[in-house]
């Protein structure tokens, strides 16, 4: 029987496929991130009029929608042993799950992540307007 509703479920994880969020995209979206608001912020605060404030305080959402989980990565890093099967089975499955269906917390994360890039892209485009960055040749609006 319980066969019969696994195999029931399948079909609807196929509808589903990519609908949901991969939380190791976005661990490396949100590193990849950082040197260049770093880069950009650095870059605006020489110039004290204060346009880097949109850059902080998406960040400042993206550290609290994403908290949960970065203190789980801490505290699967700082774990001194290696998994069990059983942690790494219920880590796998709630990988796919997660990838499958939309999670509250972690399309919060997500969207705070997008909006935390959209906020670096928007200064970096004052600072090239400003003629404090130079264009970078992966613009697409750069002219060669």
């Amino acid at each position: 029987m319980r066969l019969i509703r696994a195999l029931a479920f399948l079909p609807l994880c196929a509808l589903l496929a990519g609908c949901g969020t991969n939380v190791q995209y976005l661990l490396s979206e949100e590193s990849r991130l950082t040197p260049e608001a770093d880069r950009a912020t650095t870059a605006a605060e020489s110039l004290n009029n204060g346009i880097e404030k949109p850059v902080y305080d998406a960040e400042d959402a993206k550290l609290e929608a994403c908290r949960f989980l970065h203190e789980a990565t801490v505290q699967r890093m700082e774990s001194a042993s290696s998994p069990t099967f059983g942690q790494q089975f219920v880590s796998d499955l709630s990988s796919v799950f997660v990838l499958l269906v939309p999670v509250g917390p972690v399309e919060r994360c997500a969207d705070s992540i997008h909006a935390y890039g959209d906020s670096i892209a928007t200064l970096e485009r004052k600072l090239v307007e400003l003629g404090v960055l130079a264009k970078s040749p992966t613009d697409p609006s750069h002219n060669s």
